[in-house]
């Protein structure tokens, strides 16, 4: 089996998740971390000052001693950044978009954390992990945890969402706070037409209301669309206000790299758009266990040599030709 190639309709809004997908977290946060470490081990009295206790969570001692090893530190160590940063959604924003469960949802809405406050936290307790804390100031603890807010885009990433721009809205929708994704917006020059983030609905990304929210904010399947269409006599009498509110979602798509996130997105009805990024999906081998089980739920996968957003665009620009 294949992926599939392209859509059967056209979009006329998408939006976009950010880590991974838009912009290359891995190499910016992993080359700003080594840089900072080199800087800070340097003004050591030799590397002896680095405690010799200190083991990664595998029993294996983590060396400092040379710039190249740093460097695979530092890699490393962004991944467990990373990592950190999964557990903390999946243990705060919850899955359960069961609608009875409405007291549940506000509870957990009073307990919202922003991803900034998250990233921050979690750093300096990597940093104590590693017995590096020391090193650093609040304040620069502070600075090197809003280096989220300046990644470097894939090169594929400004083009191509330019492109989409001219078949229709193109959104972020993102856990992020919107603090973080005007930031990178402004400091890569990835141009949006909007800004969506979990925070608008104090959720995260995979709940049911992250999704069908940002359509609603789009006019795309909301209350107000439905009651206009019905107003307007186009009503079928075979087809209710759910089901025609989750077809209409389908006018969205969601793109990302990762399967997750479009399996949640399908499930309330929206466009899923796939491609592949470098080590990004959560789950390595998600993309091919999707093909061995004969899914066929993502409406398009753009392979990751096959040009990532510009060839979103490419596919579309084509059927809108059609």
């Amino acid at each position: 089996m294949t992926p599939k190639k392209t859509l059967d309709t056209l979009p006329t809004a998408f939006v976009f998740d950010v880590f991974g997908t838009v912009y290359d977290w891995r190499t910016t946060v992993s080359s700003r971390i080594s840089q900072v470490l080199l800087q800070k081990l340097g003004s050591l009295d030799g590397i002896e000052a680095y405690p010799s206790s200190v083991s990664f969570p595998d029993g294996s001692k983590p060396d400092l001693s040379t710039t190249d090893a740093v460097d695979r530190f530092s890699k490393s160590f962004a991944q467990e950044w990373r990592d950190s940063y999964k557990g903390f959604v999946g243990s705060n924003g919850g899955i359960n978009n069961d609608d009875d469960n409405v007291g549940d949802k506000e509870a957990e809405s009073d307990s919202y954390t922003t991803v900034d406050t998250h990233h921050l936290h979690s750093l300096r307790s990597l940093l104590e992990k590693y017995s590096l804390a020391h090193l650093f100031t609040f304040t620069e603890t502070h600075e090197l945890s809003k280096i989220w807010h300046s990644l470097k885009p894939w090169d594929d990433s400004g083009p191509g969402i330019s492109g989409l721009k001219k078949l229709g809205i193109v959104s972020t929708l993102s856990n992020g706070n919107v603090r973080l994704l005007v930031d990178l917006q402004r400091n890569s020059g990835v141009a949006f037409d909007l800004l969506l983030s979990g925070q608008v609905w104090r959720a995260f990304k995979p709940e049911e209301r992250v999704y069908v929210g940002a359509c609603e904010i789009l006019g795309i399947g909301g209350g107000e669309e439905w009651r206009v269409y019905c107003e307007g006599g186009g009503r079928d009498g075979n087809v209710g206000e759910g089901e025609w509110r989750r077809k209409e979602r389908g006018r969205v798509a969601m793109v990302a790299a990762h399967i997750g996130d479009l399996r949640a997105a399908k499930a309330c009805g929206l466009t899923t758009i796939y491609i592949e990024r470098p080590q990004e999906d959560d789950d390595r081998d998600a993309g091919e266990r999707y093909l061995r089980d004969g899914e066929d739920w993502v409406d398009m996968w753009v392979r990751h040599d096959e040009g990532g957003i510009l060839e979103v665009a490419r596919r579309l620009g084509e059927l809108k030709k059609d």
